[in-house]
């Protein structure tokens, strides 16, 4: 009697387990073609261009590909080209994105202080971000037209010669950063008003009744809460800008006079577009990976180590 009891106890748990487990795999179920999607779109081209990074192959060639090892990386590092190219990223991201937190963190004080009309001001600082960057580069090249520019006209206007925005060397880079600045800040300036505005009423009104200044305030209460947001803001901004390459091509239609503005984005594209070499150009575009993914690795440990102290 017991053992039969035993048995009907065990059927009924695998029987009430079975739609349990059931549940547990419908969540994947329901992904798997979106999983499927992504492999294929992602995931395959991943691979294919992985792969050619070995290879020597170019496709107007009737010449199978063959694999070469590391030998279009060696001469990716021996290009004097990649090197200028880097460098021109370098300063492109420092620049912009220092530029565009601080002017975005501003910003976003400064809306949070508007009580009136907040709404209508956020919505047009954000409209630079809502355009794409290839309507964005070939709108700055009319205002930045070295005849008839409104830029330059300005200047005419007060006295001041022209400046060669698209066709001097010297001003390529600030052209460049000046256009992207105009165009992302918004970026950061929404997010920090967001997190300015969800900062505790409680915790400023405390602040305020142990007689902190404004000052002290902002260091020890804004700036902590703002931290994590600070942290992917900045990230974002350094992946977004290590890609560069609408603006700039919209610009100069290549890497600007005498390749002063060739980024790598730029140079990857002026590459494949030259050559076609599929190879060469693979590895470049891993190289720009593992470059994005190192700068980034930077923000993601320091953002788990602040959310695992606190």
């Amino acid at each position: 009697m017991a053992q039969s009891v035993g048995s009907a106890a065990h059927v009924s748990k695998v029987t009430l387990n079975r739609p349990s487990r059931q549940r547990r795999l419908y969540p994947y179920v329901l992904l798997a073609p979106v999983l499927l999607i992504m492999a294929a779109v992602l995931l395959y081209p991943w691979i294919i261009s992985f792969l050619l990074s070995f290879q020597s192959y170019t496709p107007l060639r009737p010449i199978p590909a063959r694999f070469v090892g590391l030998e279009n990386y060696v001469r990716i590092f021996s290009d004097p080209a990649f090197w200028s190219s880097l460098q021109n990223t370098a300063i492109l991201v420092i620049a912009t994105v220092t530029i565009q937190f601080l002017a975005g963190f501003g910003l976003a004080l400064l809306l949070n202080s508007i009580t009136v009309g907040r709404g209508f001001l956020l919505t047009m600082f954000l409209l630079p971000l809502m355009v794409t960057p290839s309507v964005v580069g070939l709108s700055w090249k009319m205002l930045l037209h070295n005849e008839w520019g409104i830029f330059n006209w300005v200047l005419t206007n007060v006295g001041m010669p022209r400046v060669g925005w698209l066709s001097d060397p010297n001003w390529t880079l600030f052209t460049i950063i000046l256009v992207d600045v105009w165009q992302h800040m918004p970026f950061g300036a929404l997010i920090l008003l967001a997190g300015l505005q969800a900062i505790p009423e409680e915790q400023l009104e405390a602040a305020r009744v142990d007689g902190a200044t404004g000052l002290q305030t902002f260091w020890h209460i804004v700036l902590p809460f703002l931290m994590p947001l600070i942290l992917i803001t900045l990230l974002f901004r350094v992946i977004f800008a290590l890609r560069t390459f609408d603006i700039i091509y919209s610009l100069f239609r290549s890497g600007g006079p005498a390749n002063a503005g060739m980024v790598i984005g730029v140079y990857l594209y002026e590459q494949l577009r030259l050559t076609w070499r599929l190879g060469f150009a693979s590895a470049i575009s891993y190289v720009l990976l593992i470059l994005t993914m190192a700068l980034a690795f930077g923000f993601i440990v320091r953002w788990y180590r602040d959310a695992f102290e606190d």
